[in-house]
């Protein structure tokens, strides 16, 4: 690489670091709107309760905490789908770059031996097999594990949801 490439190389990665860090501001923003909606809803509540409280009327008090139970329980599984969904969106941005970069290094290392393949002595053809397909099979790899992550997450959700449904079922029967 001459001193151009290099200099191209630097602004190409100061472009994806500049993207990035929008995304994760606005990934931030994101969460923070969502955080404050929940400490809205909270405020509210404790306001009313406190309202109760302070004119001694216990059972519109008990009233409002049952349903602020209720409330919240519902208001978690929302407030969790939304930080999931902008966790995964950061996790697939940060996943399909990482793969890009990957597959430009495998391609300039797979280049790169083909162009030294006639100047190193004997068996080089044998030596640049080998590296391809490591390559290749390191490529792989991260996209399989990019998979069972993501099915793993997905399981984990699912327990949790279905833990969630029969608690909720056994707090109703009682």
């Amino acid at each position: 690489m001459d001193k151009k490439d290099i200099q191209a190389w630097q602004q190409e990665k100061a472009k994806e670091l500049f993207a990035y860090s929008h995304k994760l501001l606005d990934a931030a923003k994101d969460l923070s709107a969502h955080h404050l909606e929940e400490i809205q809803w909270g405020m509210k509540n404790a306001m009313e309760s406190a309202k109760s409280a302070a004119k001694n009327d216990l059972t519109k008090l008990k009233e409002l905490q049952e349903s602020a139970t209720n409330e919240a329980a519902k208001r978690a599984t929302v407030y969790q789908k939304k930080v999931k969904s902008v966790l995964r969106d950061i996790g697939e941005d940060a996943a399909d770059s990482t793969e890009k970069h990957l597959e430009k290094v495998r391609n300039s290392l797979v280049s790169w031996l083909e162009d030294v393949e006639d100047k190193i002595p004997g068996h080089a053809d044998k030596l640049s097999k080998v590296v391809h397909e490591m390559s290749t099979a390191g490529q792989k790899m991260f996209k399989e594990g990019r998979k069972i992550v993501n099915q793993v997450a997905d399981a984990a959700e699912k327990n949790i949801e279905e833990y969630r449904k029969t608690s909720d079922s056994k707090k109703k029967s009682k």
